[in-house]
């Protein structure tokens, strides 16, 4: 179409790093600990009113945040040279491995040591069947890489994935808050539908389901592909953004001051059971918001662009040690000493940020130590 070829090469021109897209990325993992500090450490029912821990619940975990995880996650995709469906597949067998042994160091092993100490059942063994095997992010992860492998093995292009993505999302909104009756039913479906049960015990409520989030990861692809052909990405971020942004805004502060929908309205966890109208919106405030990192990417100095760099390549690595922490320093340790985990605003974003700044020196320490094992087995060969 030559509208599209306006705006388009024909093939890519932007290839390699965007940095700001590293950029989006690194403000994104800075906040994993801060946003999930104040998650563990705020009681549920301040959750729901307005306020701070709201914000960071519902906004900045939420609205601009667990959504562009999932974005960036398909921008990843169109950008790598390891991209052929089979290894799609094994990265997704792989991020769902990562997940069973995240959830060890997250919730068993703290779990079990809780328990020893307080005798705390109610805290620490009645849930955990649910949160070990229950879907987070890397669940939800490897799962969308394994569909997204078999719509590669099909052949098909972004713009028709993202198609099937929009179909999905709109069957998840009619089969959500779905009940089956049955603990170990509701945990596995919860993984592909939106789960809720109305009545038992324990509460089970599935985060990231398949059919409701896979848009995300969708549009990220479909993002990343004419990203690369974007003739003019300042014109981009001029134009398309600041239309993008008053829209979901304005829906965003709507849902707000009315008091409903699943992706403002009550606040903490009924986000993840968004409707495709409000999984849209996500994607507009994304866009939108992007603007400011494209603008202030240009001002970066270019000593502290490598660091940032080398942060946003150990996305999963950061995501895997934030919630170890989060879970022994909140969930155990606090726990222990005070009887509960609750901490005022301001405590909980200082714990919060020293969380995030040691998640991110010890993802670097490891992944020094990995290169420094390659190379000891690459001089032994």
């Amino acid at each position: 179409m030559k509208f599209l070829d306006k705006y388009f090469t024909k093939e890519p021109c932007n290839t390699g790093r965007q940095f700001e897209l590293d950029w989006f990325r690194f403000v994104l993992i800075y906040r994993l600990a801060i946003v999930h500090v104040f998650v563990d450490a705020t009681p549920p029912a301040n959750l729901d009113v307005l306020g701070i821990p709201y914000y960071f619940d519902s906004v900045v975990g939420g609205v601009i945040g667990a959504t562009r995880f999932m974005i960036v996650m398909g921008i990843g995709l169109s950008y790598t040279r390891h991209s052929a469906p089979k290894e799609v597949f094994r990265r997704g067998i792989k991020i769902g491995i990562i997940g069973i042994i995240l959830n060890v160091f997250r919730y068993l092993i703290p779990s079990l040591i809780g328990y020893s100490i307080t005798g705390d059942a109610d805290k620490y063994i009645t849930e955990l069947p649910y949160l070990f095997f229950g879907n987070d992010i890397l669940q939800f992860a490897s799962l969308a890489m394994i569909l997204m492998s078999l719509l590669l093995y099909l052949k098909l292009n972004p713009p028709k994935i993202m198609g099937i993505s929009l179909v999905m999302s709109v069957i998840g909104t009619l089969f959500r808050s779905v009940d089956l009756h049955n603990n170990v039913l509701n945990v596995i479906a919860g993984h592909v539908i939106g789960i809720e049960t109305v009545s038992g015990d324990p509460y089970i409520y599935s985060d990231f389901p398949l059919m409701i989030w896979f848009v995300f990861y969708a549009f990220g692809y479909l993002f990343g592909y004419y990203y690369q052909r974007l003739r003019d990405k300042e014109k981009f971020y001029r134009t398309v953004s600041p239309v993008c942004l008053v829209i979901s805004v304005a829906f965003c502060i709507w849902e707000i001051i009315g008091g409903f929908g699943m992706m403002m309205g009550e606040g903490a966890n009924v986000f993840y059971h968004m409707h495709t109208g409000e999984a849209i919106i996500c994607i507009m405030a994304c866009i939108g918001t992007m603007m400011i990192f494209w603008y202030v990417s240009k001002i970066i100095p270019q000593k502290l662009r490598k660091p940032i760099e080398r942060v946003s390549r150990n996305v999963n690595t950061v995501y895997c040690i934030h919630w170890v922490l989060v879970w022994w320093v909140v969930d155990l340790l606090l726990y222990c000493v005070k009887g509960n985990c609750w901490l005022k605003p301001l405590p909980a974003y200082l714990l919060g940020l020293a969380l995030s700044i040691a998640s991110m020196l010890l993802a670097e320490v490891w992944n020094k130590f990995k290169i420094y094992c390659k190379r000891k087995k690459a001089n032994e060969e």
